[in-house]
């Protein structure tokens, strides 16, 4: 209920404001439409029992579309009447309102919108057509460029003279015609007349040039109509015409124009004669060629000033025929007895009549060769016959002889290096080298559309000697020509040059279908028929052949011929195949083709199965023979065992076993003892010193023979234990420290093997390690030297203690010998 009390008071308290400012002040302006860019006047004239003024110190402001107007705009005209002036006011305009301000507080007590704009464009090409028919007078124009925002409207006046008084009949058109008729009724076919058409909006109006014309130049006619045509002196046609039915009434000098069409001779001509129209309404036609069809129409209009009428319906007149006059080109290929005969009318030549027919004749012997009415003829020609004549008749008579020498063709002097270049759509450029041989006397140029049948005529051009081009025209675009040049001497033909020809080329209209002859697992032959001749539009520039059976993996193919052979396949796999046709003038694309490749058949296996095998065999037969020819080494390099020293005993000491190889090691349960097949020894000097790599390779491969040499006084022997008869390895060295039988040097020192198996089986701590390297001052010095070891205990003793120590000599036992 509030908010309804408060909505109230504040209607009241706005309706009293509004009746305050419309009671305080009154404005004023000249003009509430202006041009745009024009000067703006407005006047604010305050009351004087205005309560926004009694009793205060007040201004006023003027405020344009809802901002100040700069303070040099406005001005005080009288002591209550304040003035604003704007210099220039834009389009479309703008509100100005007066407002009362007391300090900063203003208050709008009256306002104005004025408008600007600009006036319409000027109507152009006013053109106005009497209509004979429906006797109205049409006027249209073009109104120029028109804006939504300022409607506009046109006046159409026509002003005539009558009684001596100028008299202006205004018709108003409706919004957004730009055209009108009127009756002609009030206006005489001869007077003149003057037209123009305002336009005219809220900011102004425009007029058009005024258009001045006789109405019945401004008529149109229907066309006339050709009534009838006679023929009745040698080259002349009387034509028999009339206006339209509708127009007949009028009768008036008319402008009149004849156009005769001949077609005679594969020649199109078109005649136009200009008449004035008689009372008779006839027109003679004089001049024109005998025996010919004439197409006739025939069209009017009343001055030079007006437009013609459309063309009458045809109609067809032959002048009178008589015998035809000229002579002929003409074209005699002649091989052996086999002559062909093409002619074609010379510029001289007239028929002068129709259903020409032609006679080719002989005269020695008197014979008639060929009689027809096409262009050309085929005979036989004996090789005593040098000439033929050929001559045209109609039904009136027939023309003079056109001799034609006859000149036999010979395979030799043809000319070279011809090129076509399309000069348009129906025409192509020929050239060729010339010829420098004496004898020539010209060249034939003759041309025939493959796209025909055989009997399509044949068309030939004859040049003399110094041309070495041609222009041929009429042909027409994407069809083939086959085109040949014939070098022609004094007495004989020679050799044509024949090629295909187009005028213009496309793209084929179709392109070829594949089929596939042959597939196999590895790779398919593709085939396709060459495109009817009627659908390359073009000569055929070669294929393109996209396979694949991934479209990340196409293969492209192009080649000239129409197969190809696709290697490199999977089996079993589908793949897709596409032919694409070529000419200068595009390419065509052909349809998807799919197929699969076979499965890898039994003889293919065979075939590859084979010769894997043979070569297998071969590498086989290559490693064994490999193998068993280098047995040693390769027994070494694959199976190397390192004898176990805690399974070794020596068995025997000699100088004439080679060094075996190893024998393969068994991984048994119970390791089997491997025993040495040699024992050197050797004599360490005293200027060299104890190392425990001085016993190299080579010092294993020493012939103990040697050695006995230089020792005289010691041999050795070593016992075998009858339990363990096996082949034996190189296993240990004993280096003396001087001579071999002297005993009084120092116990010789044991070296240990260079191999990484344990010695000794035995657990017994108190032993030393096996096989270290010892000082010759430790317990070796208990061992003077290697002698036959005495039978007594003491000496058993000592024996035992040694073994102990070096239990892999225990079967070792050296005895001293008378030197050999």
């Amino acid at each position: 209920m509030a908010s309804v009390w408060l909505v109230l008071v504040l209607w009241i308290y706005i309706s009293a404001m509004i009746k305050v400012s419309q009671a305080c002040a009154k404005i004023h302006t000249p003009a509430t439409v202006v041009l745009a860019g024009s000067p703006v006047s407005v006047s604010c004239s305050i009351e004087n029992d205005c309560s926004l003024t009694k009793g205060k110190d007040f201004h006023v402001a003027w405020k344009i579309d809802n901002d100040f107007a700069p303070s040099n705009f406005s001005y005080q005209e009288t002591n209550r009447t304040y003035g604003l002036i704007i210099p220039s006011l834009p389009e479309p305009g703008a509100s100005i309102a007066c407002a009362v301000c007391e300090g900063e507080n203003c208050q709008i007590v009256d306002g104005v919108m004025v408008k600007a704009g600009y006036p319409p464009s000027v109507p152009k090409d006013l053109g106005c057509y009497l209509n004979l028919t429906s006797s109205r007078l049409l006027c249209q124009w073009d109104p120029g460029q028109e804006v939504k925002s300022r409607p506009t409207n046109f006046i159409l006046q026509i002003f005539r003279t009558e009684s001596n008084q100028v008299k202006c009949d205004p018709y108003e058109i409706p919004p957004g015609a730009h055209s009108h008729s009127i009756p002609r009724e009030p206006y005489g076919l001869f007077s003149e007349v003057e037209i123009n058409v305002t336009a005219v909006n809220v900011f102004g109006n425009a007029t058009s040039e005024t258009l001045k014309l006789i109405l019945m130049e401004a008529a149109i006619f229907e066309p006339p109509k050709i009534k009838r045509v006679e023929a009745d002196v040698l080259g002349c046609l009387n034509y028999t015409w009339s206006l339209a039915k509708s127009q007949t009434w009028l009768e008036t000098n008319l402008n009149v124009e004849l156009r005769l069409k001949m077609v005679n001779n594969q020649q199109d001509k078109e005649l136009v004669f200009p008449f004035m129209k008689s009372k008779a309404y006839k027109i003679n036609v004089c001049g024109l060629l005998h025996g010919t069809n004439y197409h006739a129409t025939i069209r009017v209009r009343y001055s030079s000033l007006s437009k013609w009428s459309e063309w009458s319906d045809p109609k067809i007149a032959n002048t009178l025929m008589k015998a035809p006059t000229g002579s002929l080109e003409t074209w005699l290929k002649v091989d052996d007895q086999n002559a062909q005969l093409y002619w074609k009318p010379s510029e001289n030549f007239s028929a002068n009549g129709w259903n020409l027919s032609y006679t080719v004749e002989s005269r020695e012997p008197k014979k008639t060769l060929c009689h027809t009415q096409e262009n050309h003829c085929l005979f036989n020609l004996s090789k005593k016959v040098k000439t033929v004549y050929l001559r045209a008749s109609n039904a009136v008579g027939s023309s003079n002889h056109t001799v034609v020498q006859v000149y036999r063709m010979k395979g030799q002097g043809s000319v070279s290096n011809f090129s076509v270049h399309p000069q348009s759509e129906t025409s192509v450029l020929i050239k060729w080298e010339r010829l420098t041989s004496p004898h020539v006397t010209g060249y034939v140029l003759e041309w025939r559309s493959l796209n025909e049948t055989a009997a399509t005529p044949l068309s030939f051009t004859l040049m003399d000697k110094t041309n070495y081009s041609t222009i041929v025209t009429g042909l027409r675009p994407f069809v083939p020509y086959n085109m040949s040049i014939y070098p022609k001497y004094n007495d004989w033909i020679g050799r044509p040059l024949t090629f295909t020809a187009y005028s213009s080329e496309k793209a084929p209209s179709v392109a070829p279908k594949l089929h596939v002859t042959k597939i196999t697992h590895s790779y398919v032959i593709l085939q396709w028929n060459e495109i009817p001749l009627e659908k390359r539009n073009g000569n055929i520039q070669g294929y393109t052949v996209f396979f694949w059976h991934d479209m990340n993996n196409i293969k492209v193919m192009t080649t000239k011929g129409t197969s190809l052979e696709v290697r490199d396949l999977q089996p079993l796999t589908l793949y897709n195949a596409l032919v694409t046709v070529h000419t200068m003038g595009g390419s065509y694309n052909g349809s998807v083709e799919s197929l699969t490749t076979a499965v890898i058949g039994g003889i293919d296996m065979v075939l590859f199965v084979i010769p894997a095998c043979i070569g297998l065999s071969l590498l086989i037969i290559i490693v064994m023979f490999a193998c068993l020819g280098k047995n040693e080494r390769v027994k070494m390099c694959l199976w190397p065992i390192i004898p176990d020293p805690a399974n070794s005993s020596i068995k025997r000491w000699t100088d004439t076993d080679p060094l075996q190889g190893m024998p393969p090691f068994k991984d048994d349960k119970e390791p089997v003892l491997v025993y040495l097949s040699h024992f050197s020894l050797l004599d360490l000097c005293e200027n060299e010193p104890f190392k425990s790599d001085y016993v190299k390779e080579n010092q294993w491969s020493q012939d103990i023979a040697s050695h006995d040499e230089s020792h005289s006084s010691f041999q050795t022997r070593v016992r075998y234990d009858s339990e363990h008869d096996r082949d034996s390895i190189p296993y240990a060295t004993v280096v003396f420290g001087g001579p071999y039988q002297n005993h009084s040097s120092c116990p010789p020192a044991y070296i240990r093997s260079e191999s990484t198996q344990p010695l000794l089986g035995a657990e017994d701590p108190g032993s030393p390690s096996p096989y270290e390297n010892v000082s010759p001052s430790e317990n070796v010095s208990k061992v003077q030297c290697f002698n036959t070891f005495s039978q007594n205990s003491t000496d058993s003793e000592e024996s035992e203690e040694l073994w102990e120590e070096f239990p892999m000599l225990r079967s070792l036992e050296i005895r001293e010998t008378d030197h050999i």
